[in-house]
């Protein structure tokens, strides 16, 4: 992804081509890989190849201008960094940019508007990183900017390096009192060789603790830059000081296929599933480092050379910028998966592609007479202005969403307070008397994009992963008619907002405790690792001694995911059967204190892809995103028959009626997105269902005497 190296002329011919063939190994690397993850596992360590030729040819670029000149003019460095590599990236965002918000639906502009300005900025590497350690965004899915944090990370380094080069000499200078000083290629080693100490050992540290930011970090990262720049300190030595002959071309050579060797082994010992990058990143960035050291008094030569890998080895800039967006986009605007003829069209387009855009955009202007007469403070305005008009690209995309999360903000406002009799829940769809209102027929709120965020759930409500009772108290502290515990997982806490208008229009005293994952249930349940078992164990032993503690109830309500964190079925039993008698196990604990259960059976679920089919409907609301109800509630949910086995002391809330007609269950009833996920109910359906639940609940509790 760095400025390849050009004769300098016709019968001097000084290109590295051994570089080219690298360069050429690393892109197609990283495009097979992306494509046919399984062929090439460790495909991705392309990207660290390119660190380390970055590296290497930049650094020996900035020494040869210092020795030469005794000065870096950071000025004009940068000038030519601009032209070599905005004209592809700024052409290739405008591109995908606007083929976001053609073809994309809207669920996912906020995402990738905020991808697309970072990378224009070349801060995509940090927004991943930040993505990476944030709940709501953790699960976000891969946008068509996301490769450039690693040019990202790159033009970080060719901030930084010429930077520390010139501050190095100048206190160098300034240290020189008549006694003789490093020279530049000294000062450079002693510069890149602690930043290659200190950066891996963080590096190493990060992956361990912080796996998603090391991958991205700048600072886990730039050892492979520093080791690739140490390289070029020990080419810039004359070649009179370093030992020749053909004992010394052999170890040359040897050295630099054992390069290859570690590379080729890179991509088969290496996988997502390694640590990375870690210590496993040693094995690509010493055998990239090993071959831009030694081969060019090699064989790569002659490979490099070869027509196919020079010409690909040219285009590799652009082949990186065209492959993602496609690879990303293609099954958006298809709606399928991509298959083995799409990839293979991806392929060969990419290629098609960057070979275009470096013959007629990127050489163009690179090797432009007009072009390089330019000062560098003319290449910076123009770079701003591109720049600038790539980031009002993704404003617009942020632009387009917030009107259209705040237009639907507004709508929902109003017939929340208004009189639309049939809004949400109230349109009772699978009913005997459905209820229809025409002004509804196009209306979806919340906005389809801002439905994912639309969750009432608080942190006093919430024990996300510990095993403390986190209880919250909805309706007035004394005075209430009722009192009633809502105790369960995720499911139980999405109906919060309904809890919250049940307790203010009734009266009513709702105590809310949740925890991800986990509800009130003896069975043992799946989990990612033991210390989420532990925190969960602990959490139902303390929600049911909390219950018992509290005898004064009017019942316990109690609801969970019949979708999320199966129980394990000991050796003998079923399913079915072990999901209902860890369910009477632990309603026992309450029923056996005088307090009585209300269950509320389990909403149905919808599609993975539901949000993003809705995001791109336009005009009046039709079933093309709807689930079969066979399908939105095939899983078990057990509260019928764990309530049917404990008689009179339990109650059943069933409320499908309010989701599902007798074939479908809507994507969008009454003018409300039912799911903010494919298994949690966004906080305004919820809302919605306060009138239909406050009802069954009260019928509940006069069927238990309450």
């Amino acid at each position: 992804m760095s400025e390849p190296i050009r004769p300098v002329s016709d019968h001097a011919d000084r290109t590295r081509w051994d570089i080219q063939g690298l360069r050429a190994f690393a892109v197609l690397a990283v495009v097979i890989y992306h494509l046919w993850p399984n062929r090439v596992p460790g495909g991705f360590v392309g990207v660290d190849v390119f660190f380390v030729v970055s590296g290497y040819l930049i650094t020996g670029h900035l020494l040869r201008e210092q020795v030469r000149s005794g000065r870096i003019a950071l000025a004009a460095f940068w000038a030519r960094r601009a032209k070599r590599l905005l004209p592809g990236a700024a052409l290739t965002l405008l591109a995908t940019g606007t083929a976001v918000l053609v073809l994309v639906p809207s669920t996912l502009w906020g995402q990738y508007g905020r991808e697309l300005i970072a990378s224009t900025v070349y801060l995509q590497n940090w927004q991943l990183a930040s993505d990476a350690v944030d709940y709501l965004a953790s699960d976000n899915d891969p946008s068509p900017f996301q490769h450039f944090w690693s040019l990202s990370v790159e033009e970080q380094f060719y901030i930084a390096l010429p930077v520390l080069l010139v501050v190095l000499a100048a206190v160098r200078r300034h240290a020189r009192s008549g006694s003789r000083s490093a020279s530049p290629v000294h000062t450079a080693r002693l510069l890149l060789g602690t930043v290659v100490v200190l950066s891996l050992v963080w590096c190493v540290v990060e992956t361990r603790t912080a796996p998603g930011i090391a991958y991205f970090s700048t600072a886990t990262r730039a050892w492979e830059f520093a080791l690739g720049g140490l390289a070029a300190t020990l080419r810039t030595v004359p070649r009179a000081a370093t030992p020749r002959g053909n004992g010394a071309d052999r170890l040359r050579s040897g050295g630099a296929w054992l390069g290859v060797v570690m590379l080729v082994t890179a991509l088969w010992t290496i996988s997502p599933t390694t640590p990375y990058p870690g210590t496993a990143a040693l094995l690509p960035v010493v055998g990239a480092g090993l071959v831009v050291l030694l081969g060019g008094s090699s064989g790569l030569t002659v490979l490099g050379r070869w027509a196919p890998v020079a010409a690909l080895g040219r285009i590799s800039y652009a082949v990186y910028l065209w492959h993602w967006p496609a690879v990303v986009l293609l099954p958006i605007v298809t709606g399928h998966p991509l298959g083995t003829r799409s990839k293979v069209v991806i392929l060969v387009g990419s290629i098609a592609l960057a070979a275009l855009t470096t013959r007629f955009v990127e050489e163009p202007l690179r090797f432009s007479a007009r072009v390089s007469a330019l000062r560098p403070r003319r290449v910076a305005l123009w770079g701003i202005a591109s720049t600038l008009l790539v980031v009002a690209l993704g404003a617009s995309t942020l632009g387009a969403l917030e009107v259209q999360q705040t237009q639907a903000a507004a709508y929902q406002r109003s017939l929340e307070t208004g009189d639309v009799p049939c809004f949400g829940a109230a349109a009772g769809v699978g009913t005997a008397d459905p209820c229809s209102d025409a002004r509804l027929a196009d209306v979806r709120v919340p906005a389809p994009a801002a439905a994912g965020t639309d969750d009432a759930n608080r942190p006093a409500c919430w024990s996300n992963t510990t095993p403390d009772l986190a209880v919250c108290r909805l309706g007035p502290a004394t005075g209430y008619t009722k009192h009633i515990a809502a105790i369960g997982d995720s499911h139980n806490n999405a109906l919060i907002s309904a809890y919250a208008a049940i307790a203010r229009e009734r009266n009513w005293r709702i105590d809310v405790a949740g925890h991800i994952g986990c509800y009130l249930t003896t069975a043992e349940q799946q989990a990612p690792s033991d210390a989420y078992t532990a925190s969960c164990n602990g959490w139902k032993q303390a929600a049911l001694a909390w219950v018992r503690d509290h005898p004064d109830l009017d019942a316990l309500v109690v609801t969970h995911a019949a979708t999320k964190s199966p129980v394990i079925v000991p050796a003998g039993s079923t399913n079915d059967a072990t999901v209902v008698d860890g369910l009477v196990g632990a309603w026992r604990n309450a029923t056996d204190a005088g307090v009585p259960v209300i269950a509320i059976r389990d909403n149905p679920v919808a599609g993975n892809d539901t949000l993003d089919c809705l995001g791109r409907m336009t005009g009046p609301t039709t079933d093309v995103c709807d689930s079969p109800r066979a399908a939105a509630l095939a899983a078990f949910d057990g509260s019928a028959e764990a309530v049917a086995r404990l008689g009179h002391r339990a109650a059943l809330v069933d409320l499908t009626d309010r989701y599902c007609t007798a074939t479908t269950c809507p994507a969008v009833v009454g003018g409300v997105v039912v799911h903010r996920d494919p298994t949690h109910l966004t906080a305004t359906f919820a809302r919605t269902l306060a009138p239909s639940l406050g009802s069954a609940l009260a019928d509940a509790l006069r069927t238990l005497g309450r």
